[in-house]
């Protein structure tokens, strides 16, 4: 896979990417980042995905998934998002050099992923914000700003956790980022905006959150309102 590069920034440290993942942390991360630092594409890659149409009223509709890169003057870090995670090894893998590639073209010094971290508990009140990093110093600086270390043993899978490895491997220091959530299949904002928080001091940019804010309301008070409703629905005496 290649990108195609339509402008090359300068003085850049850090690369910072997420592509969508469980309760699409990194998508919501990455693409609030983007838009509200008003960042632009300077490089773009197509990808042999999805192997279909999709079809509404006889029309068919139909978009070849994508990966960019984003920059704008003033900033000291690129951006990286896409459609989609890669699902071959062989794709997947093909991605993360392609982007460590760019990356050493740009001499830059160190790669943070975000993504989501999976945890049982029933309700979460304030996600934490765990991570995982190739260096120590990293983590150390990393737990300055309200990080979480990991500390049970695993697996950090697909192109969020990937990455890094291939970081590794070509002598760039990594980390990872991954917001605490309990339900994969619920999108998750106020895990976003806790990883955002941790992100906006380790790359020395304020991001504005408010709009993450009030889909947190929102969910709140759909929340709020399934509870009333299901002691509505109990017979009386029953706790």
């Amino acid at each position: 896979m290649r990108f195609k590069i339509l402008s090359m920034p300068s003085k850049v440290k850090f690369l910072v990417a997420g592509l969508p993942d469980m309760g699409n942390v990194a998508g919501i991360v990455m693409d609030h980042l983007i838009t509200k630092l008003n960042m632009v594409i300077f490089a773009e890659a197509r990808d042999e995905w999805p192997p279909y149409v999709r079809h509404e009223s006889s029309r068919v509709h139909f978009e070849r998934g994508w990966f960019r890169v984003y920059f704008r003057d003033g900033l000291k870090f690129i951006a990286m998002n896409g459609t989609h995670q890669p699902v071959e090894s062989t794709s997947l893998y093909n991605l993360c050099e392609s982007v460590i590639d760019l990356s050493l073209n740009l001499n830059i010094e160190r790669v943070i992923t975000v993504g989501a971290a999976h945890t049982t508990d029933d309700e979460i009140e304030e996600p934490r914000v765990f991570y995982a990093t190739t260096s120590d110093p990293l983590g150390e600086e990393i737990e300055g700003y309200g990080a979480v270390k990991l500390e049970s043993e695993g697996f950090i899978t697909g192109y969020n956790g990937l990455l890094l490895g291939i970081a590794k491997e070509r002598g760039i220091n990594g980390i990872c980022l991954l917001g605490e959530i309990n339900d994969p299949g619920v999108k998750q904002y106020h895990a976003a905006k806790a990883v955002l928080q941790v992100l906006s001091h380790f790359i020395g940019e304020e991001i504005n959150l408010e709009e993450l804010d009030e889909e947190i309301e929102k969910i709140k008070a759909m929340k709020k309102l399934g509870r009333m409703l299901r002691r509505r629905d109990r017979p009386p005496g029953v706790m």
